[in-house]
């Protein structure tokens, strides 16, 4: 086996792994080793050692253990789409839509420290002004259910202190552009530039000399950089089952196995399980709030794919050039995102997702050349929802409930076609062959789009603040215990949610030490 085919091992310099306590005391205990659940405890831990040195509190992080995967396919950007259906990926489904012509889409979920960001494409989308006005608004308390006068924090307040996090994240994530544009990426952003009203761009990545950064990373270098706060913070690898609560107090965390560990009066909980499983562990923990679930929300791209005359693009080159470039200078087509560049409208209706593949059949089969504009609606009004059977979680991702959705789609592929037309493109182009070049009434343009529309595998709000969760992160009803992660998100971001949970993240940390 060589090195790129051997499974990938964490770094050397990450917390102590050990085994789960019978008792969790005097601390904060963090559900889920994903960007949220790492980024809070990296949070946590430099916030409260810088107050209270060796004495502060203990960080647990609790995730699931998870089976090997190659080294190259974790490493490399090119490869991410390998993961998907793997070993890092729990493989949700969604239940079969008549919306989408009776299709089941595969909805993936990272697995194992570091979550989703081991699997996605690595975007870095900042959150923009707007967003982070939203967001300000429901991260205020109130006096009581019939009093609105706010105290504490004003939204402006809140606002100022999500943009500090946002720096913040930043500062430990730190985003990296791209060091490698395909040429049909690059002729698309100068075909466009100067033409089309928007801001198109390639994207910056979460990524370290190319190649992919997880927040593991940021631990190891909290490792590194602050050797008594990452003192203080410890991995169990265990899955948990449900939550034990008598009286409004988390008492205990349940395991797969059966057995419990007990919660003392001085220990916090805080869920970092995301969309799908932290919804799924309050319910399965009995809290009957009727919001637990609702509210799901997701992006749904249509690739428009074209053929073209240009060599086809592969993430399998035994290209020793490109293999040494990458290694040496972290360059190179293996330092490609797959998803290269977008970006917005004028009118922040549409992003825009650049591939120089044939998105539906990639990387699976690369013999044909081709590339694809992906659209997708920023903000979607459908919502959906979760539902639980004994042994299943049951996804109903309510795509095109609200038809001004579908529609939003539909003008977005018409968009797409006169962008390309507009721009020139066009002649860099053979021919568009999904949807197809003769399907241009609405209902032709609808039935392509229910056949061939896909996640971008950013579900969210599931446990919405202001519904499930409180402007403190706390879950109603119980004291003890707290959410932070893509549940919260009470609307659809208007691009990949990425930055903004780490946004999210940082601001939480700084709130929870508040209290």
């Amino acid at each position: 086996m060589n090195s790129s085919q051997r499974p990938l091992s964490f770094p050397d310099s990450i917390p102590a792994k050990v085994d789960r306590p019978d008792q969790f005391s005097d601390g904060i205990v963090i559900l889920g080793g994903g960007l949220c659940g790492l980024l809070l405890a990296h949070e946590l831990a430099r916030l409260a050692a810088s107050r209270l040195g060796a004495d502060a509190p203990r960080i647990w992080v609790i995730e699931s253990p998870c089976g090997e995967v190659a080294r190259r396919d974790q490493q490399r950007p090119v490869r991410w789409l390998r993961l998907l259906g793997g070993e890092a990926d729990y493989q949700y489904r969604t239940q079969p839509a008549d919306a989408l012509a009776g299709r089941s889409i595969p909805w993936p979920r990272g697995k194992g420290l570091g979550g989703s960001g081991r699997i996605n494409s690595m975007i870095w989308f900042p959150p923009t002004a707007a967003e982070i006005r939203s967001l300000a608004t429901f991260l205020v308390s109130k006096q009581s259910p019939n009093d609105n006068r706010l105290i504490g924090d004003s939204p402006t307040d809140a606002e100022q202190q999500l943009q500090r996090a946002f720096d913040r994240s930043r500062q430990i994530i730190r985003p990296e552009q791209a060091r490698w544009l395909s040429p049909t990426s690059e002729a698309f952003l100068k075909a466009v530039s100067g033409r089309i009203s928007g801001d198109f761009a390639a994207y910056d990545r979460l990524n370290r000399n190319g190649r992919r950064w997880t927040a593991v990373d940021a631990i190891a270098d909290l490792c590194q950089s602050n050797a008594v706060a990452a003192n203080r913070i410890r991995v169990v690898r265990a899955q948990v089952s449900s939550l034990e609560i008598n009286d409004g107090v988390v008492a205990g965390i349940r395991w797969s196995d059966g057995r419990t560990s007990l919660i003392a009066n001085d220990a916090e909980v805080v869920s970092s399980l995301g969309a799908i499983a932290s919804p799924t562990l309050l319910h399965r923990s009995g809290l009957t709030n009727p919001q637990i679930g609702e509210n799901l929300h997701d992006h749904l791209i249509m690739p428009v794919v074209h053929s073209h005359d240009g060599p086809a693009f592969s993430d399998s080159s035994s290209d020793m050039t490109a293999l040494a470039q990458w290694q040496h200078a972290g360059r190179g087509p293996i330092a490609c995102n797959v998803a290269e560049c977008g970006g917005l409208d004028e009118s922040h209706r549409w992003q825009l997702h650049v591939t120089p593949t044939d998105y539906l059949r990639f990387p699976n089969d690369t013999r044909r050349p081709a590339m694809t504009i992906g659209v997708n609606v920023t903000r979607p009004h459908s919502r959906g929802r979760l539902d639980w059977t004994p042994d299943e979680t049951l996804i109903d991702a309510g795509y095109w409930n609200d038809d001004r959705d579908r529609v939003g789609l539909l003008d977005g592929v018409r968009w797409v076609r006169e962008l390309v037309q507009q721009s020139g493109f066009d002649r860099r182009l053979r021919s568009e062959m999904i949807p197809g070049a003769k399907r241009q009434t609405d209902e032709a343009i609808t039935a392509a789009m229910a056949r061939y529309s896909q996640t971008l595998y950013h579900p969210a709000g599931t446990c919405a603040l202001g519904s499930v969760v409180d402007s403190n992160f706390r879950v109603r009803g119980i004291t003890n215990l707290s959410v932070v992660d893509a549940s919260l998100l009470p609307e659809p971001t208007t691009g990949n949610p990425t930055a903004t949970l780490a946004m999210l993240a940082c601001y939480a940390a700084t709130q929870l030490v508040r209290q």
